[in-house]
């Protein structure tokens, strides 16, 4: 697997340098590839404005060269101090995590650890204790809503409440300043709100054969357990199992896990696992393909090859290289999880969904797919493919047994 990790590293490098030498943060941040090649731009507090530099630390991280951290610290200056201006779209950690969170764990600044607990306090401030999870939006009318509900749950706030567990761990214990605050022991409010979430999203997201809804809507209002309807915005149906949406209930769940050690956690974690390897399996087209088609209940389109989501990919695959780390790779289930792993890695890896040098692709994985049924970003490259496919290739230089696979 070194040759790969090596060879997807060098793809990121130019891809990334090339980005920042046509771009500046002024310009806006990568969201996904527009006919062009080129990257569309979204502005700051955007859901995707941290990915890009949190793809640059990851650089940093498996380089060690200065220029990604010089870059890194740049591209995530123009996110600072905007947490309490944001809450009402509430997607802190998908933005502080990968940057001001990263960047502490290098530079240890007490700057960068107020700018990530401030993201932290702003995602507690969106946790409602009637329905025990934390809100996704505030104001916004989906496709598929009924209009009476009060909150909006999506499966991909499992990952964004990691944000809550990593200020929790770094917060410190309760003093004079926190007991001015909601929370006179942030670390622990913090930490219970990101478990109740997650139990929230295991109970009411995912059906019983472990595949997940995208969005819950509850209205407080009713009696428990507050659920007016569950359906799929971004998916073909709100009865398929929209791939990208089952990537984030496998990596939230393995990232919970990780972070609590609660067996609760893991056996939902492997649940939904299993049913991601056992779809990937049954799914048509190439043969062994581990990128999934953007939703397997969808209609499968030769022409288009699916279209397939790269995007899941990676993020599917940090997940089952975290889980696999977690029970350990030396038994049967971890072996399993190892392998399904490295092979979607490997498949990222191809000249397949690698962008290769001269062609004009801005992105570092092709083959994307953000919103199919509003006709969005399709067959595309996006940044958080970009970030979370990285970040698995990270994992595996990180760990032995998956920086000396043999495929």
């Amino acid at each position: 697997m070194q040759d790969l990790i090596d060879r997807v590293v060098a793809a990121a490098e130019g891809q990334a340098l090339a980005t920042t030498q046509q771009l500046t943060p002024a310009d806006g941040y990568p969201d996904v590839t527009l006919p062009s090649g080129q990257w569309k731009l979204a502005l700051p507090g955007k859901w995707v404005s941290g990915f890009f530099g949190g793809l640059l630390w990851q650089l940093h991280s498996l380089t060690g060269k200065q220029q990604w951290r010089e870059l890194a610290q740049t591209w995530q200056a123009g996110l600072a101090n905007r947490q309490r201006g944001w809450i009402s779209q509430r997607d802190l950690g998908f933005i502080y995590q990968p940057t001001f969170a990263h960047s502490y764990s290098v530079t240890n600044s007490s700057e960068d650890l107020r700018q990530a607990l401030a993201a932290a306090e702003a995602l507690s401030w969106a946790f409602n204790p009637d329905t025990g999870t934390v809100e996704s939006w505030q104001g916004w009318l989906p496709r598929g809503a009924t209009n009476l509900y009060k909150q909006l749950v999506i499966v991909d706030f499992l990952v964004n409440v990691q944000m809550l567990l990593w200020g929790a761990k770094h917060v410190g214990p309760p003093n004079a300043h926190t007991a001015r605050r909601m929370d006179t022991d942030p670390a622990a409010a913090w930490r219970d709100m990101a478990i109740s979430h997650a139990r929230a999203t295991a109970k009411n997201h995912l059906r019983p054969d472990g595949s997940s809804y995208h969005v819950v809507e509850y209205n407080p209002e009713n009696r428990p357990p507050f659920i007016n309807k569950r359906y799929t915005y971004q998916g073909y149906a709100d009865e398929s199992v929209w791939a990208r949406g089952q990537s984030w209930a496998l990596l939230g769940f393995a990232l919970m896990y990780a972070e609590t050690g609660l067996p609760e956690f893991l056996d939902t974690a492997k649940k939904v696992t299993d049913r991601w390897l056992q779809l990937l399996a049954a799914q048509p087209g190439a043969p062994g393909d581990f990128v999934p088609l953007w939703d397997y209940s969808a209609p499968f389109d030769p022409a288009r090859d699916g279209p397939r989501d790269s995007s899941a990919a990676g993020i599917a695959s940090l997940a089952l290289l975290t889980l696999a780390e977690v029970v350990g790779t030396d038994s049967t289930c971890g072996q399993r999880y190892l392998c399904a792993g490295v092979r979607t890695l490997a498949a990222l890896a191809g000249p397949k969904y690698l962008a290769q040098p001269g062609e004009g692709f801005a992105a570092l994985f092709k083959h994307a797919v953000a919103n199919f049924p509003d006709s969005y970003g399709v067959d595309v490259g996006i940044i958080y493919g970009d970030y979370y496919g990285l970040s698995a290739f990270a994992k595996c230089a990180q760990m032995q047994a998956c920086r000396e696979y043999v495929l």
